[in-house]
């Protein structure tokens, strides 16, 4: 081999002379050479609502809570936000009633109270925010105050439901199985209910009847569905399903009337369950060819069934006792990450790319 001086060869040329690392953002004489370039330019963290929208919550008044987060790059962190039904169409970080921005990214938003607003963040957080008081501003009632704060999970949250029963009690699940029920009604964010391993397998569904505002239902990959009464002195809970065959992997859950619960799979089949009669399915119904059915929403007899890779929305009516689909809709986002209903017939998506789409039933 012919002998090589690698520092000779392979050192800057003396017509190289850059300005100072922190002149040469936004230099375009220049290449960056390594890496002093790109750590010389600031981060953009003035407020906006980012690409990624994950999360959208509704209250009583039609108010809307929306959290968008930055996914990209080294450093991800979002925002939540806060709407008028009437803004739901020309939303602006200016146009919002109120806004945070976050250090972290912020996973889910779920209003309590039509006052209150649940946070989940990336950081394993969970939060409880005042969003309007008329006592503490009069003059701009909507402000966040924040009521209380807790690092219960060892995982970020990736499931939370508010019962509807009782809007001062929600429950919230990580994907590790833990799980905490929530009590909202002193002046600070209490968890009444901890259990650390709920299921033996990864956990991907959480479920609040209507009705009551003490049982619930989870569910995990490994095909078991299990109900929950918050009302025991200690945790407990039921095996409603358990897949013997392993050939059934739920992905997410809804409650829905007349003891009814919905499961979906990553097979594209959404499953019934009868919380009285435990250990069988009611009736199995393929919703997608291609994806597994990513979320399940419950509108009265409007079951809202939405998918992924590709993402698509398919809304049944379930009067009849069987899943007789009514609307479709094809390539909805990039990603779907979550639905609200806001009123009884117009279901709203938000995801990744189109970030906001709004279904409506005829």
């Amino acid at each position: 081999m012919f002998p090589q001086r690698s520092s000779e060869l392979y050192q800057a040329p003396a017509s190289h002379n850059p300005p100072p690392a922190l002149e040469l953002a936004t230099n375009l004489e220049y290449p960056n050479l390594n890496i002093a370039d790109l750590n010389a330019r600031l981060e953009n963290l003035s407020p906006r609502l980012h690409d990624c929208w994950d999360s959208i919550s509704i209250n009583d008044h039609q108010h809307l809570a929306l959290a968008t987060n930055r996914r990209d790059g080294h450093q991800w962190w979002g925002m939540f936000f806060g709407y008028g039904r009437s803004q739901a169409n020309r939303m602006t970080v200016d146009s919002a009633d109120f806004k945070l921005q976050s250090e972290h990214t912020v996973n889910i938003v779920r209003y309590a109270d039509n006052n209150v607003l649940l946070v989940a963040l990336g950081d394993t957080r969970l939060q409880a925010w005042s969003t309007y008081s008329k006592v503490r501003n009069p003059e701009s009632p909507y402000c966040l105050f924040l009521i209380g704060e807790s690092w219960a999970h060892p995982t970020p949250i990736s499931q939370l439901s508010v019962f509807n029963a009782n809007p001062y009690k929600a429950v919230s699940a990580s994907t590790d199985g833990t799980l905490n029920v929530w009590d909202l009604s002193g002046a600070d964010l209490e968890s009444s209910y901890h259990s650390r391993s709920s299921h033996t397998d990864k956990l991907t569904g959480l479920a609040t009847p209507s009705a009551s505002s003490d049982l619930f239902v989870t569910c995990d990959r490994g095909g078991c569905a299990r109900l929950w009464d918050a009302r025991a002195a200690a945790p407990s809970s039921t095996c409603l399903y358990d897949d013997a065959t392993h050939l059934i992997s739920f992905t997410c859950a809804a409650f829905g009337a007349s003891n009814y619960v919905y499961l979906g799979d990553y097979d594209g089949k959404v499953h019934t369950l009868d919380i009285r009669e435990p250990g069988k399915l009611v009736r199995s119904a393929e919703y997608f060819d291609n994806g597994h059915v990513a979320k399940l929403l419950i509108n009265g007899p409007h079951l809202a069934a939405m998918s992924n890779l590709p993402a698509s929305v398919k809304v049944a009516n379930l009067e009849r006792d069987e899943h007789d689909i009514i609307y479709k809709h094809q390539d909805t986002h990039s990603r779907l990450m979550d639905a609200v209903w806001t009123d009884d017939r117009t279901l709203v998506t938000v995801g990744y790319g189109r970030k906001m789409v709004t279904h409506s039933l005829k």
